[in-house]
């Protein structure tokens, strides 16, 4: 199979931009993911231990090649209001990986047909045990960026992954990982309000807005709550500050528009009403907290003086 033809199957399904390399993760990013679970710097997401994810074998017994795809969903930036929270630019539509699975079926199904056989393919996003970065980074979709996300030479960092796994061969797969271009530049560290990036391209979740605010269950310490300028679910800081993403312009993929989802901000009001009707945020990213985790969320923005604390 031709990978330019797989990449302008993917295109006219709706992905960004594509790239392919050899289903292996490389040395070096095994290691720093090790280092990076060693130091406890998953917080809460036992998930993320699961060995699985430097052996894309196990997922797909004969995998030859792993093929990536962009999802590029900027949306504008809010600026924070007393009384609301702001919801992170990625989660303000529709749940991305509903999107992805109905595109990355369609391809499986298109790449069966061509091929003749069944089998031979895999769907993954961040959703499954594989280091789905580290993947995109030796396709030559971009390169790490001090705040650990992946930078794409047009899209900066404002985009999800999915992929597929394949036994088959692919010609003219030539994709070459770039180099970084992050010279000297310590805006997303400098920036991010909690300390959560402790050093050039290492995260520590458990200081993470976006970790406190989207993964976790339990009470959002006071040292990280009293740090959130105003985030109701998620963060984009680090994005925001990154010169990458500066003349990057808006996504107009109707899936991550604010109108297809839950908008840009949420106040409590609009939070209680949702235990009426669960339905409003069903098939949004803010499922994954549910009601009492935004509210949660929300209450964390308010300290004991009752005034916000976004201005």
């Amino acid at each position: 199979m031709c990978f330019e033809e797989v990449r302008q199957k993917a295109l006219e399904l709706g992905f960004d931009d594509v790239g392919a390399t050899r289903a292996e993760i490389s040395d070096d990013h095994i290691l720093a993911y090790r280092d990076w679970l060693s130091k406890g710097y998953q917080a809460g997401m036992g998930y993320m231990e699961n060995t699985l994810r430097c052996r894309p074998q196990e997922l797909l017994p004969g995998a030859k090649y792993a093929v990536l795809f962009v999802s590029y969903y900027k949306q504008a930036r809010e600026s924070f209001q007393s009384g609301k929270g702001v919801i992170a630019s990625y989660a303000r539509g529709r749940d991305y990986h509903q999107l992805h699975h109905r595109r990355l079926r369609k391809l499986i199904s298109w790449i069966e047909e061509k091929i003749g056989k069944r089998g031979v393919a895999k769907g993954f996003s961040d959703s499954t045990p594989i280091l789905e970065k580290a993947l995109a980074v030796q396709a030559g979709l971009g390169w790490f960026g001090k705040n650990t996300l992946v930078i794409h030479r047009k899209f900066g960092t404002f985009f999800l992954l999915a992929g597929l796994l394949l036994t088959c061969e692919i010609d003219q797969a030539v994709c070459v990982a770039k180099s970084a271009r992050c010279g000297s530049c310590r805006r997303c560290l400098d920036a991010c309000p909690a300390g959560a990036l402790v050093s050039p391209y290492l995260l520590d979740s458990n200081r993470c807005l976006s970790y406190q605010l989207i993964e976790n269950r339990g009470e959002i310490p006071p040292t990280v709550a009293s740090q959130n300028p105003g985030y109701a679910f998620g963060c984009d800081i680090c994005q925001d500050v990154c010169p990458h993403n500066v003349r990057t312009p808006l996504s107009t993929q109707k899936a991550f528009l604010p109108e297809s989802g839950m908008g840009s901000y949420l106040t409590v009001d609009r939070v209680n009403a949702t235990l009426d009707a669960p339905e409003t945020y069903y098939g949004t990213p803010l499922k994954r907290q549910g009601p009492q985790g935004l509210l949660r969320n929300l209450q964390s923005l308010i300290p004991s003086s009752g005034e916000p604390l976004c201005p």
